[in-house]
């Protein structure tokens, strides 16, 4: 869609009693509230249809969230056309991104665009075209590179053009414009992903009547490619354009077959479907125990928020399989939250096995034609059942009726960038309470700020305490908890041990390979080594755009690379100190690739495997190692934190926590909840049948509480502990915190801005006469440079602490986190 640039629709005072429509425009601008137009008489408008509305001097996308008939406004422009006459956001998902918008600070926009089809949004572009392009050109020279340039291409766009020959103005253009040059439109960028359509063709004529038109064709030409499609299309009556083609056939060949009335052409929606290559074995429901049953009934009586606490291996799938079950049952939708993609594909086993039909699954390695294809599939009715990562929430089903979020606790459940950065638990909160639907949330180390929630009466928690294993006949019988012992790897270095490995791991790891099972070696760092170091001169290679430590990457036998994992720099490990030319430049520390080689040198005979984010980039690579570990294919998996989040494999026996004290003395509030929880979570993926499991936890701080507690599997004295340190600290949940971050190229004028900022919001604070929220800083973060940006943070912390941020307009290098998940 073009319009003629500049066009102004005029802005004229509401008539009265005229209905007027709220909506949500894809602009660049962050606004956070919607803006009012006029609807023209004659079109007709419901909330959740997408618009063009005129923004300035452009025509943009707009969704309408509400009607009204009252407005502050003194005059408003009407809205040029209707995009699309079905709605595409219901009235839930309409004022649910009116609430994350407030909640989290966040453009109202990008708000919305969560709950609609993936690569719907339409950019604003402005194109250039020549019209009368003088062979003596004007005598400015950027006036000459645009008429040379555009007199060379025809109609291009501006950022190509400002791409070729700098920086052009629209002011310049205008007056371009105005010599009779060019001319400048404004328009909307196609759609990124759209309905996929397959060219198909079908018999037209009888049977009888095909056949004897073939038979004539047969006379003339025994070798005729048409007769060869008629008797193609006999036996097969509907085919592909491809087919059509594979036997021979050109467009002249189906013009004439279609001129004599023997076929027609037509398109058909094709549907990209992620499970296509799925094969559900379904499966009848398991023989709940009295504690799962008791946990069922107690989770379905309550309309609200449950939190189902269960040690691991408590079979809690079990319980959200039955919940699921009573809830389309009453032909209401339900949606399956997890933490990490790595866990959807046996999520996904699970639940095909019960509800195939009707399922599908939403996460972000599907491609944008499978996003938008199961979107629709899912605002139609046809799958009331939605499996998938944090985004999945936002999915358009009609009579939502349960939400469930397993590992509740995980940090992956908090969106960082882009924004809105929202935390899913607290958004399915807030949707399942406008849908009038349950929320189910489960772990076995609840967050502090939730299981807080429960201990105060906020929410309902119901307690899972025995370890089940399946039996045969579809029941349970109760298992014990793995046994972990706290390796000190102090005592292991005075002995003379200097492996990797404890000797007591190595033991258990060749046990498990005698028996045929599986081990686990768990370390929380990709790459080879955490860094590397000098010991002549003490050089440390050191990221020159974030300022953090370089790791050692190994990418084969003859390539190794020093690499940035926060901004992916990278540059070839030198042989020798390039600061000192010392020999003595060696590589520190653990990280998966490391692991990996020791574990291949340690037990030569063993199949090893690695999975981390470095090795599962590609589609597919999750299911593929979900499946080489169920068919026993993988004896050692080496990996992160993707380990520790629900993977159920019976022959796991082992696992081995290599380094316990990554992130143990991070400067975050977390870090010691994150620490508990990781061993804790790790730990339950051994001995989850009949088989015990047995964990080795090796670190260099084995007094540390979070230790200590994982390995005695004592959530209850963690918590009392963590929760009187976040009390006298002043910590969540007792107050929410907001962290705003500068970021510059110029440092000191990032410390100027942040410090404006920090003054002018106590300013603020003071002569609203609050004595909070406490205002923190700038300080310097713990990376303190970012991708070649220095960066200064702000902290408020109190009860609301956003209310004094909600009528301030922060730059662009402003990035706002409400209830940040780390503040390193």
């Amino acid at each position: 869609m073009t319009l003629p640039f500049p066009t102004y629709d005029p802005a004229e005072p509401p008539l009265p009693g005229a209905l007027l429509a709220e909506v949500a425009v894809n602009a660049a601008q962050p606004a956070r509230t919607p803006f009012t137009y006029s609807i023209p008489p004659g079109m007709d408008i419901a909330p959740g249809q997408a618009v063009f509305v005129p923004f300035g001097p452009r025509i943009l996308q707009g969704i309408v969230l509400g009607i009204t008939s009252s407005t502050a406004l003194q005059a408003v422009r009407p809205i040029v056309s209707v995009a699309d006459p079905d709605p595409l956001l219901d009235a839930n998902h309409a004022a649910l991104a009116q609430w994350l918008a407030g909640e989290y600070l966040a453009p109202l926009w990008d708000c919305v665009s969560c709950c609609l089809p993936a690569g719907y949004g339409q950019k604003p572009v402005t194109m250039v075209s020549p019209v009368d392009v003088p062979p003596l050109l004007p005598v400015y020279p950027k006036d000459q590179k645009i008429l040379q340039y555009i007199a060379a291409n025809g109609r291009v766009s501006l950022d190509e053009l400002r791409e070729h020959v700098g920086q052009v103005s629209l002011t310049l253009l205008q007056r371009l414009q105005r010599d009779g040059h060019l001319t400048v439109a404004q328009g909307l960028a196609r759609p990124s992903t759209r309905p996929r359509m397959e060219r198909r063709l079908a018999l037209a004529a009888e049977p009888a009547d095909a056949e004897a038109y073939r038979a004539g064709l047969l006379e003339r030409n025994a070798r005729s490619v048409e007769a060869r499609l008629l008797g193609h299309l006999a036996v097969h009556p509907d085919i592909s354009l491809t087919e059509a083609r594979e036997i021979g056939a050109n467009p002249s060949h189906l013009s004439r077959l279609e001129a004599a009335g023997m076929l027609h052409q037509y398109e058909q929606r094709i549907e990209r479907d992620p499970l296509a290559a799925f094969r559900f074995a379904q499966k009848p429901p398991a023989l709940l125990s009295e504690e799962q049953q008791r946990a069922v009934d107690l989770c379905w009586a309550n309309p609200g928020v449950t939190l189902i606490h269960g040690v691991t291996g408590s079979g809690k799938t079990e319980v959200y399989l039955e919940l699921v079950r009573r809830t389309l049952d009453e032909g209401r939708g339900a949606i399956v939250l997890v933490p990490e993609i790595a866990l959807t594909p046996q999520a996904v086993r699970r639940y095909g096995e019960r509800f195939g039909g009707t399922l599908t699954v939403l996460h972000s390695q599907l491609s944008q034609g499978e996003l938008y294809d199961q979107w629709f599939r899912i605002q139609r009715g046809d799958a009331r059942l939605v499996v998938g990562s944090r985004s999945a929430l936002f999915a358009p089903i009609p009579d939502l009726g349960l939400v469930v979020m397993d590992e509740e606790h995980e940090w992956s459940y908090k969106q960082t960038d882009p924004q809105p950065r929202y935390h899913a638990r607290e958004a399915a909160e807030h949707l399942c309470s406008l849908a009038g639907a349950r929320l189910v949330l489960g772990s076995a180390t609840p967050d502090v700020v939730t299981y807080h929630r429960s201990e105060v009466g906020a929410i309902q928690r119901v307690e899972l305490t025995q370890r089940l294993a399946p039996t045969g006949d579809g029941g349970a019988v109760e298992t014990g908890m793995p046994a972990v012992e706290i390796v000190d790897m102090r005592a292991e270095l005075q002995e003379g041990n200097r492996s990797v490995f404890a000797r007591s791991l190595r033991r258990a790891v060749n046990a498990a390979l005698r028996a045929g099972e599986q081990s686990i070696l768990f370390v929380n760092r990709r790459g080879s080594a955490r860094f590397v170091l000098c010991r002549d001169c003490g050089y440390l290679p050191v990221c020159p755009s974030c300022s953090v430590s370089m790791s050692l990457d190994v990418q084969s036998p003859v390539l190794t690379l020093l690499i940035c994992h926060h901004c992916g720099r990278s540059r070839r490990l030198e042989d020798r100190c390039p600061k000192c030319d010392g020999a003595r430049y060696r590589p520190f520390g653990v990280g998966t690739q490391r692991i990996e080689q020791e574990a291949r040198k340690q037990f030569p005979n063993a199949r090893v495997a690695r999975w981390d984010s470095d090795v599962s980039r590609q589609k597919g690579s999750h299911e593929r190692m979900v499946h080489a570990l169920e068919a026993g294919d993988v004896d050692i998996l080496v990996g992160t934190q993707m380990l520790a989040k629900g993977l159920d494999l019976p022959e796991m026996t082992v696992v081995g926590v290599v380094d316990a004290d990554v992130g143990l003395s991070l400067p975050d509030y977390h870090a010691q909840e994150r620490t508990f929880q990781l061993l804790s979570q790790v730990a339950g993926r051994a001995g989850r049948r009949e088989k015990p499991g047995w964990v080795f936890i090796q670190t260099y701080e084995p007094e540390a509480a979070p230790i200590v507690a994982a390995a005695t599997h004592d959530f209850r004295t963690f918590y009392d502990e963590e929760i009187a340190h976040r009390r006298r600290a002043g910590y969540p949940p007792f107050n929410r915190l907001v962290r705003l971050v500068f970021r510059h190229r110029n440092q000191e004028h990032a410390l100027e801005e942040a410090s404006r900022v920090a003054g002018e919001l106590r300013l603020a604070r003071d002569a609203a006469g609050r004595a909070e929220p406490d205002i923190l800083g700038p300080t310097t973060p713990y990376i303190p440079r970012f991708r070649g940006e220095y960066r200064y943070q702000v902290l408020l912390r109190g009860r609301a602490p956003s209310r004094l941020l909600a009528n301030i307009r922060l730059g662009e290098n402003w990035h706002i986190d409400v209830d940040p998940a780390s503040l390193v």
